[in-house]
């Protein structure tokens, strides 16, 4: 799956719209960086597969985040580095071997229309990136302000992407209506990341978390890395298309890094909160 995101989108959670925007942003930032772009600018966010890429014209691109094979023009070309484009040439961005999201940035400005001061695609409602949805063979993407830049021979080296962390949490807002023993639990447990992950959320398979007499909250708001304990006891992680509200407790919340740690975790990871 890929999709147009960028920085994301604020200022309309009121509106119950979601941020959206990159799930790894420290890698997308890394991939917009290596070309001087703005960290936030638009780029090609690629959900365990990739895609490829037939250039119509010369232009640069970079790629970071997962480990996708790279080829140019059936040629292995490693990430973290400045790749240039000439006309005719085939970039293929191949399957994940290693972490789950991979970014193209791209030396100029994608052609596409802002919603809400962000190029970020919200697949749910079908608006922002390309025309609301997924790339699809045949799309062309038109690119403003393209420019060729001079090979780098810097390589920054790929991240390595564990099966097992700690993420670190902070106390959410209802974390006082737990059990003591309910929070001990849930800070000592190892937890599975389940097969009902996706850009709205990642829920957790693992011992249940007791909760009290309070098993709900009146509706209220939530961000990237709220986790949530659903009445049945079990912790969903919101991510980068969550919702703005909810009503389950709110325990816990990810650290930036953690989310971004999260992100990159295929299911079958093995994760523990660190508070």
């Amino acid at each position: 799956m890929t999709t147009f995101q960028d920085g994301g989108r604020f200022g309309v959670q009121d509106q119950g719209i979601p941020v959206s925007g990159f799930m790894d942003e420290s890698s997308a930032q890394i991939a917009n960086s290596i070309l001087g772009n703005a960290p936030n600018a638009p780029v090609l966010e690629m959900c365990q597969i990739g895609c490829t890429i037939k250039a119509l014209t010369e232009f640069s691109v970079a790629f970071f985040g997962a480990h996708m094979g790279i080829n140019l023009n059936k040629y292995a070309v490693p990430q973290g580095k400045i790749i240039v484009l000439t006309t005719g040439d085939i970039l293929e961005i191949g399957f994940s071997k290693q972490g789950v999201y991979g970014y193209l940035a791209f030396s100029g400005i994608p052609q596409l229309e802002k919603v809400y001061e962000s190029y970020s695609t919200y697949l749910p409602a079908q608006f922002g990136g390309f025309y609301g949805r997924t790339l699809q063979k045949g799309d062309i993407i038109r690119l403003s302000k393209h420019e060729v830049l001079k090979n780098s021979f810097s390589v920054i080296k790929p991240q390595k992407f564990n099966k097992e962390a700690s993420l670190q949490v902070y106390q959410g807002p209802e974390w006082n209506i737990l059990p003591d023993s309910s929070k001990q639990k849930l800070i000592n447990t190892s937890f599975t990341v389940s097969k009902d992950i996706n850009r709205i959320g990642y829920r957790l398979e693992g011992d249940e978390i007791e909760l009290g007499q309070q098993k709900e909250i009146i509706s209220s708001g939530m961000v990237k890395g709220t986790v949530q304990i659903t009445s049945s006891g079990t912790p969903i992680i919101m991510m980068s298309d969550a919702p703005t509200s909810g009503g389950y407790i709110r325990a816990l919340n990810l650290s930036a890094r953690a989310c971004d740690q999260l992100a990159q975790m295929p299911v079958g990871s093995i994760v523990k909160f660190q508070l």
